[in-house]
């Protein structure tokens, strides 16, 4: 199976390096629930997720939906988070986890297991996030608290 086991102490008082990297851009989640789909494991769904709620038992995700999601009932349409969405999913095969809206296709975003976050995977991240985002609408968050 591609994803890893959870561990308890996963986010809580240990990040890896590349993380900080990140400097607030990128919010954290918790996938509460899990689902195995046989020869899908990297599909998730809205649902799963705490909404960026930490408190909660489970693993750690980066929440890339205010960058990557798009709506999967019009493939046709090119819009920047549907190109960042497929950069990412390109440079890195088998890393993103694929999340599908609680309403269905119309919301189609990706997220990142936190033990999956590596310098290549942030550098990709990093220019991605920054050439989709303009400067003031990025998530910045305190990480010092």
């Amino acid at each position: 199976m591609i994803d890893d086991d959870y561990t308890l102490d996963e986010g809580r008082d240990w990040m890896p390096d590349s993380w900080w990297r990140l400097d607030g851009r990128i919010l954290l989640t918790v996938r509460e629930q899990h689902s195995d789909i046989p020869d899908l494991p990297l599909v998730a769904f809205g649902p799963q997720f705490s909404g960026g709620v930490l408190s909660v038992y489970g693993p750690r995700y980066l929440d890339l939906g205010h960058f990557t999601r798009w709506d999967a009932t019009r493939p046709w349409q090119t819009t920047p988070a549907r190109t960042a969405f497929d950069t990412l999913r390109d440079a890195h095969p088998d890393t993103f986890t694929t999340v599908i809206g609680g309403d269905g296709p119309n919301a189609v975003w990706l997220a990142l297991r936190l033990t999956r976050l590596t310098d290549p995977v942030t550098d990709t991240l990093l220019a991605v996030h920054d050439r989709t985002c303009p400067a003031g609408v990025h998530h910045w968050a305190d990480l010092t608290h």
